[in-house]
């Protein structure tokens, strides 16, 4: 170890650094494995020769991602570079070192994606150009300048977009006064930022959409390098400030603009050592005050966070090294002073152990407080014997009560623990008979508690570190505080919880920053997963609550039995006001899940959908305007705080590729009648013959038109001659664009016969039916008064109608919105663009030209619910169909074995088809293999 003594232990591992720098440490040349000696000496000009990296410490620093090896790399830890390297670009023999400075910086260089941490110093898309101003109003900007920055003041001669501008010391702030008169904006920012283009007007405009706020905030972009030629990257995607978040991280950035009467109420320190805690200062009171706040979602200006310290989000370890003692020192006095308002009797702020200019809650012990601690719990005694035995051993001074959920555990083990659990002083034992319901179990083990907060803990969880329930504590000292969750660990060390987003616009309706992160330098990074951070939602695997917000909002919803009942109860917390913070001050474990098992197929994967559905329904304003809590420039995915990416491009407009058209001698559409497009496609070159028999109950009620995008179809005269016999007219096309390429071929070559129609429907091949008469569903379609009617519809995504069986009425064929949406088809590649492009897009541009939209069937349905949900949909609601894929794929594992008595009893004729149709799948994937 002696020979390492200008390397610490945890880089010494030959995945991270070559053999001969580990092995002869004396001798080793780091232009040995590649190092541009140049590029080396260029980004750190006092080393006088290369060799001189490693003894200097400057590797070190490098290495730990205090610095940068080149200018043209931004500083990142070694240990996260390796870690977040894309597939593509794997070490193969390679170390890390090796590695970046020679694949990493020909690939950053040139933009291609390299690493999950990496890519994000790239320089972002730009915004979109502003809208011209509508009114020219008075803007002043303030730059603001110390002792180290004189020099940078002369950029800002020639100051474009403000009609006028102050340069002003910090270290003399007496005699900073705003002009008297009418209201005015007025801007902030340092001398040594670059503001981008238009950015005063960018700002003037946003003002002008959001008249309630009177202090605005915006994203920025870092300039990592030292040299200014090299653009700016790791876009700091910000959101409106809370006052949580500007006494725990100081969660401000970007170009800060107030309103000039609102300015004019604040107090001005007479100096400050830095922007930062300036425009801390001025906030706090803000907020203090109720003024409004609001957030401009563009890069406003470029920030050297050296000249102009700041708390990324985001942050490299080069960033936290601009934060010097009397900073540190400065931004926690600001935060006391101006933060008592925000705080309980007892509640304080301390400096935060690692990150400078970051804060930790805490509130003083009280003998008089009890928690009162809920552990539902089925058999597995081992399990939760070890989550009361850690509590036991972890819980501290603080006085509490422990409530024992048994829900119908039957195991003698079971029973024989808790004969001496109930032996113990502070343990009460309830019996629960019934079907696992984490909603209900709690809300009756409520009636039991005594105490002032109840905590909310799964019987998997483990805990690990001492006076743990001071820790969860702590963060209320934020008066307004109404629940806290705590940071919880995999066995492995990987995150697995540590705050809830809500996630628009995607399948999924929630996303975990920091799951499955096991990196320590990763999560060190990411400052809202080092602070007691406030998040929209929290699991309720250890959470918690005082009991009075509890009771005031009814506490669980039982209706959410198992999954998102902790968000749904977190989101009616904020109703009323609240805070939800999650502190990760703690350290717990999570078996996840080991208890009920995961929610990936059958039943549990109904249940789940019909979960989310239901809290998608609950708070649809939230999902439908997305996370206050996040930015939505955040990739939805992403556990990191990833920049979303650029939205995926088309292959181009869908061609109408017709090679066939077929229409009935004589054929004539009727007022009375509609139109019915049938798209039809097989991989397998086929038409099932259950077809024919639903194009024949299809053709009692409508006229049909026929697409295929099978091109062999018109070779097969047999298939076509029975098809002529059933439809007004048949169309052979090239396979683009899925069933929507098919109803827009449909829809040109026929659009005036559609508008001589009674309306028009929009199907495909995906159903097996009908299983009873069409008579009801079309005397449904045509007694409803919506201009649009589905058979189901889908909160995921957005709300829209199944795209599966659609019928419009003249209003909507008539109309622009119709039309535009048909010539403006594109080919999307993965079907989940398609579905976001096309189904879910063409239900919202309806509902936003003011088209009334019903589902016939299912109404605020989440998921596939005509696979999870099939046999009530059939038996109870008189549903004509069932999917193809349920039956001949059953991808999620549903119970489908009564298919054919469910079916069969209604329509023996239709059951023998699907039977028929199976039986020939089945042989066809014999044979396939057998070959």
């Amino acid at each position: 170890m002696k020979r390492h003594k200008y390397l610490p232990k945890d880089l010494l591992d030959p995945r991270l650094l070559p053999l001969e720098l580990l092995c002869q440490p004396e001798t080793w040349i780091p232009t040995s494995i590649g190092l541009n000696p140049e590029a080396l000496l260029n980004a750190h000009p006092d080393l006088t020769h290369c060799n001189q990296l490693l003894i200097s410490g400057r590797l070190k620093a490098i290495l730990y991602g205090e610095a940068s090896l080149y200018n043209d790399l931004p500083p990142i830890h070694i240990q996260a570079y390796k870690d977040g390297l894309r597939s593509p670009y794997n070490f193969q023999s390679l170390n890390a070192l090796e590695h970046l400075s020679g694949i990493g910086r020909q690939c950053f260089r040139s933009g291609s994606p390299l690493g999950k941490d990496l890519d994000r110093y790239q320089p972002p898309t730009p915004d979109k150009a502003p809208e011209p101003s509508q009114k020219i109003c008075h803007h002043l900007l303030v730059v603001l300048h110390d002792t180290q920055a004189d020099t940078e003041i002369k950029k800002w001669q020639k100051t474009e977009g403000w009609i006028s501008t102050i340069h002003k010391s910090l270290n003399n702030l007496t005699e900073l006064a705003w002009p008297e008169g009418d209201e005015f904006l007025i801007s902030f920012c340092h001398s040594s930022d670059r503001l981008v283009s238009l950015a005063a007007q960018r700002i003037a405009n946003f003002a002008a959409l959001h008249p309630y706020a009177s202090l605005f905030s915006s994203d920025e972009t870092l300039q990592w390098s030292k040299d200014p030629a090299v653009a700016a990257g790791n876009r700091q995607n910000r959101v409106a400030l809370t006052p949580m978040r500007l006494l725990c991280r100081g969660g401000i950035g970007g170009l800060i603009t107030f309103r000039s009467s609102t300015l004019r109420m604040l107090q001005v320190p007479k100096r400050a050592l830095s922007m930062h805690t300036l425009m801390l200062d001025l906030a706090l009171q803000h907020c203090a005050n109720g003024y409004g706040v609001a957030h401009c979602p563009e890069v406003l200006l470029q920030r050297s966070v050296q000249n102009n310290p700041t708390i990324p989000d985001v942050a490299s370890p080069a960033d936290r090294l601009c934060w010097k003692q009397p900073l540190i020192n400065e931004a926690l006095t600001v935060s006391r002073y101006r933060g008592q308002s925000f705080l309980n009797p007892g509640g304080s702020l301390t400096t935060h152990s690692t990150l400078g200019g970051c804060h930790q809650l805490q509130l003083q012990p009280d003998i008089n407080r009890l928690i009162s601690i809920f552990i539902p719990f089925r058999d597995k005694v081992d399990l939760t014997s070890t989550c009361v035995s850690s509590l036991r051993r972890c819980a501290g001074s603080i006085a509490y009560e422990l409530i024992l959920i048994d829900n119908s555990s039957r195991d003698p083990a079971t029973q024989t623990w808790l004969a001496l659990q109930q032996k113990q002083h502070n343990v009460t034992v309830i019996r629960y008979e019934g079907s696992f319901n984490h909603s209900r179990i709690n809300n009756i083990g409520r009636r039991y508690a005594r105490g002032s907060y109840l905590l909310f803990v799964n019987n998997d969880i483990e805990f690990r570190s001492p006076n743990v329930l001071q820790a969860l504590l702590d963060p209320f000292a934020f008066r307004s505080t109404v629940a806290v969750g705590a940071k919880l660990n995999y066995p492995d060390g990987a995150v697995q919880h540590q705050g809830v987003v809500l996630i628009k616009g995607e399948r999924r309706c929630v996303v975990e920053p920091g799951k499955h992160i096991k990196s320590v330098h990763v999560l060190e990074s990411l400052t809202p997963l080092c602070v007691q951070e406030e998040f929209s939602a929290a699991t309720a695997a250890c959470l918690l609550i005082r009991s009075t917000d509890f009771d005031q909002v009814g506490g669980f919803d039982e209706q959410l039995s198992v999954a998102f009942n902790d968000v749904d109860l977190c989101l009616r917390l904020r109703e009323i006001g609240g805070t939800v913070a999650v502190t990760p001050f703690v350290d717990i474990l999570h078996h996840e899940s080991v208890s009920r098992g995961k929610d990936h197929f059958g039943e549990s994967l109904a249940r789940h959908q019909r979960e989310s559905g239901l809290l998608r329904y609950k708070h649809r304003n939230l999902f439908t305007t997305g996370d206050p809590l996040t930015s939505h420039l955040i990739h939805p995915h992403s556990t990191r705080y990833q920049p979303r990416e650029t939205q995926n491009r088309s292959a181009g407009p869908v061609s109408v590729g017709i090679t066939l058209h077929w229409r009935r001698p004589g054929y004539t559409p009727r007022s009375n009648r509609p139109i019915l497009l049938f798209a039809h496609y097989d991989k397998d070159n086929q038409l099932r013959p259950d077809l024919f028999y639903l194009l024949q109950e299809y053709n009692r009620y409508a006229d049909v038109i026929f697409v295929s995008a099978v091109r062999r179809l018109r070779w097969r005269l047999r298939t076509m001659h029975r098809l002529k016999q059933l439809c007004a007219a048949i169309i052979v096309r090239h396979n683009q664009g899925y069933d929507f390429g098919s109803w827009m071929s449909g829809i040109r070559r026929h659009q005036s016969d559609i508008k001589q129609a009674a309306y028009l429907i929009l199907t495909n091949d995906s159903f097996w039916g009908p299983i009873t008469p069409l008579g009801e569903l079309f005397n449904r379609i045509e007694t409803s008064k919506a201009d649009a009617i589905g058979l189901s519809d889908n909160l995921m995504y957005e709300p829209h109608l199944s795209s599966a069986f659609v019928a419009y009425k003249p209003t909507i064929i008539n109309s622009s919105v119709f039309n535009m949406f048909w010539n403006e088809l594109e080919c999307w590649p993965r079907k989940r663009d398609l579905v976001k492009q096309c189904e879910v897009r063409m239900s919202a541009s309806l509902r936003q030209a003011g088209f009334a939209i019903e589902s016939l069937y299912t109404h605020n349905s989440n998921g596939n619910v005509l696979h999870y949900n099939w046999k009530q949909l059939i038996e109870e609601r008189r549903f004509p169909f069932i999917k193809v894929s349920l039956l001949r794929d059953n991808p999620t594992r549903q119970f489908i074995a009564d298919w054919p008595e469910v079916i069969g009893k209604r329509n023996p004729k239709l059951a023998g088809l699907i039977s028929r149709s199976l039986l020939q799948k089945s042989d066809l994937i014999h044979k396939i293999r057998f070959w």
